[in-house]
């Protein structure tokens, strides 16, 4: 068995069509959300695949290449203090994100 047994996955994890909790279970992972750290350590060879609930996919209709979605939290809080705009500190990334994209 490896020592390899994290799964960095983008939370919330509600968003996922798959019941993600059960998955890392049944494959002897742990689960880290990826919006939370840089931190790639003990990351498994084989991640498991987790679809998106069809509400949680883009449908914007602008490019999924946005840059802004590369930010990592601290530059969008950065960003929306730079705006002057008010945010819940404990919010997470793709919260932040809507409200930094929301100010275009």
């Amino acid at each position: 068995m490896s020592d390899k047994n994290v799964w960095y996955l983008p939370g919330p994890f509600h968003r996922y069509e798959d019941d993600v909790k059960a998955i890392a279970k049944k494959a002897g992972l742990i689960i880290i959300d990826a919006n939370v750290t840089p931190d790639r350590d003990d990351e498994t060879d084989k991640p498991p695949k987790a679809r998106l609930k069809p509400e949680f996919r883009e449908s914007t209709g602008k490019p999924a290449t946005d840059p802004r979605d590369k930010l990592t939290i601290g530059e969008v809080k950065a960003a929306l203090t730079e705006k002057a705009v008010t945010f819940d500190d404990k919010a997470d990334l793709p919260a932040l994100l809507q409200l930094l994209k929301a100010q275009d």
